[in-house]
């Protein structure tokens, strides 16, 4: 058996990553797993080819798949060959805890197993009711659970979608007092929930979840704007060397999103909008920006218009810019803005405007906050925390003065949260070094005021 296996995995390696190789996405943390014992992989099931698929997500692990016994009864030769790569038969008719011992006996041997928990193939794309096999499996051997969604478009001319989440351990359940059943049960219902998630993150991030092709490049995407953006990209990430820290799983599929989403961050220092187009590079964003700083100079001016940005007036509300705004975000064009107003050098945000969250609110775009904790100094480290998308849920209508002073608070609570993050994640050291970094930043900011305040004022003599 174990010379007919490889033969079948040789023989089959290259075609299989021609036509079945899928697109990996990882909704957690840590891209890499850092547990390396034996792992149940729990996939929802799309068709018979969701095996081999799953199979070259993981190409370095061996797994033992669980298959109904009307599929590995078929015939002699299938029984053959399925047995040669690893399958626990379950026998449905009669219950499946016979299949359920083995694989706790294979994962406490170190082996891994794949389970499709539906126990059938979908059939209109939604999920179906999830069995308790793999919680069961779970709680006896003590091995995680990896939840995984995919879309099931496999063969030729297509690439699986593949969402691979954070691993869910069944000791947060063996504390409990409950019964056995119960803790199954619990498990069950959040490794459901889970692949849910991400099945619905798909569905809201992805074009071709509603069968459409992503959209050509925007208008405001020309030459120009891709030459800065793209000559930009290696300098920040040479010279300002970027850490990535994300709130949670979810957080990391925020920098995958294709539709549109407003980019919210906090506000030190004119280079915070490049930063923000390196952080979603793969998106084509605009950012909203200071109609009086725009006119500083000719070349900043040029500059901004350049890279799509919205120039806007502080003096009194401009309506130009707000709808200019609305249509972005209605054609899925991602939007940069600072809340905060203009630039804030202290150690703590400054209250919000409530514009950023009227503009979600009125177009029912999720927000995708960013806290960037920098010294602003070449070759030193940044620390980016992005948090999970958030959407404020209108129900169609046109948000009243409550809700949007319930949503401003919601967010700026979510950027405090961020920056504890950083704080938490980054040493004593550079904590220190970026206190001291805004208080320089400060001090010349006020030196840059006194000298345009005396300018002025020997013009006007």
């Amino acid at each position: 058996m174990f010379l007919v296996r490889w033969l079948l995995i040789i023989n089959s390696i290259i075609p299989a990553l021609i036509l079945f190789n899928p697109k990996r996405y990882y909704l957690r943390v840590k891209k890499r797993l850092e547990y390396k014992g034996p792992i149940i992989v729990a996939l929802n099931h799309t068709s018979f080819l969701d095996y081999v698929v799953a199979l070259l997500a993981f190409p370095f692990r061996r797994f033992y798949v669980l298959v109904s016994a009307k599929f590995y009864d078929y015939n002699k030769v299938l029984t053959f060959f399925v047995k040669a790569m690893g399958v626990i038969r379950v026998d449905y008719s009669t219950g499946n805890m016979d299949a359920v011992n083995t694989a706790v006996k294979l994962l406490k041997d170190g082996k891994n197993i794949l389970i499709f928990p539906e126990g059938h193939i979908e059939t209109d794309g939604k999920l179906m009711k999830f069995g308790q096999a793999a919680a069961l499996m779970s709680l006896g051997s003590g091995s995680p659970i990896i939840p995984v969604y995919h879309n099931g478009k496999i063969g030729p001319g297509k690439r699986d979608k593949m969402f691979i989440g954070e691993p869910i351990f069944p000791d947060n359940y063996l504390i409990n007092e409950d019964t056995l059943l119960e803790q199954s049960k619990s498990l069950t219902n959040d490794l459901f929930d889970t692949i849910e998630k991400y099945r619905q993150f798909y569905l809201d991030s992805f074009y071709e979840a509603e069968g459409k092709k992503k959209p050509k490049r925007p208008k405001h995407s020309d030459f120009l704007y891709n030459f800065v953006k793209y000559t930009a990209y290696p300098g920040i990430y040479l010279a300002m060397h970027p850490r990535f820290v994300y709130e949670n799983g979810m957080a990391r599929g925020t920098r995958l999103k294709q539709k549109g989403m407003l980019l919210v961050s906090n506000h030190s220092w004119w280079i915070d909008a490049p930063f923000m187009y390196y952080i979603f590079f793969k998106l084509s964003p605009r950012c909203i920006a200071a109609r009086d700083v725009a006119n500083i100079n000719k070349l900043w001016n040029f500059f901004e218009r350049t890279m799509g940005c919205i120039l806007l007036n502080r003096e009194g509300f401009d309506w130009s810019a707000m709808r200019t705004c609305i249509d972005c975000l209605k054609q899925d064009i991602p939007l940069v803005v600072f809340p905060e107003g203009h630039m804030n050098y202290d150690d703590k945000l400054l209250p919000f405007m409530s514009g950023a969250v009227m503009l979600a609110m009125m177009t029912g775009t999720p927000v995708a906050p960013v806290y960037m904790h920098t010294t602003y100094k070449l070759f030193k480290k940044q620390v980016f925390v992005v948090g999970e998308a958030i959407k404020f849920d209108t129900k169609g209508q046109m948000p009243d003065n409550d809700s949007v002073v319930r949503a401003n608070e919601l967010l700026y609570n979510k950027m405090t949260e961020l920056r504890q993050i950083a704080i938490r994640e980054s040493s004593p050291e550079f904590n220190r070094q970026v206190k001291r970094a805004r208080i320089q930043m400060k001090a010349n900011l006020e030196r840059v005021k006194v000298s345009i305040s005396e300018a002025a004022e020997k013009k006007a003599k």
